[in-house]
């Protein structure tokens, strides 16, 4: 739905994480955003935030579980798409006692043109290791 910052890279050609406050400024900035579509602008970080109810925990999980897919199926038939970080939040909608659930998703779509240079992933990805790095 918004655009953190353009894709920055190491000097191993590793991409960037955006830094907390870059995120920050996304996530506030969602507050005032009216479309509900995520954006794939080339060469960019972008964060997304969707958001489902359920009249149960099982309800609510079934139906975050199908917008999910819906948004991974398009996201990753982007040429570039790469997944930085999930998040989830549970919780509960006090004025009808519903079930909701959040997934914020920061995620890049790399330009191709950009001839970085490709390193394996090692067998510790995923784990944070400074800002240098990206979580899968």
């Amino acid at each position: 739905m918004t655009v953190v910052s353009t894709c920055v890279y190491d000097a191993q050609g590793r991409l960037v994480r955006p830094s907390d406050s870059d995120v920050r400024r996304a996530r506030f900035a969602l507050d005032f955003d009216t479309g509900e579509r995520p954006t794939f602008d080339r060469g960019s970080v972008h964060f997304y935030t969707m958001t489902t109810s359920g009249l149960t925990a099982g309800h609510a999980r079934q139906r975050a579980k199908e917008m999910l897919a819906r948004f991974f199926e398009r996201a990753e038939s982007v040429d570039g798409y790469r997944k930085i970080e999930m998040s989830k939040t549970q919780g509960i909608i006090h004025c009808n006692r519903n079930v909701s659930i959040t997934y914020e998703i920061l995620y890049a779509v790399e330009d191709g043109g950009r001839g970085r240079i490709h390193i394996p992933e090692s067998p510790y990805a995923g784990y944070r290791r400074g800002r240098s790095s990206v979580a899968h």
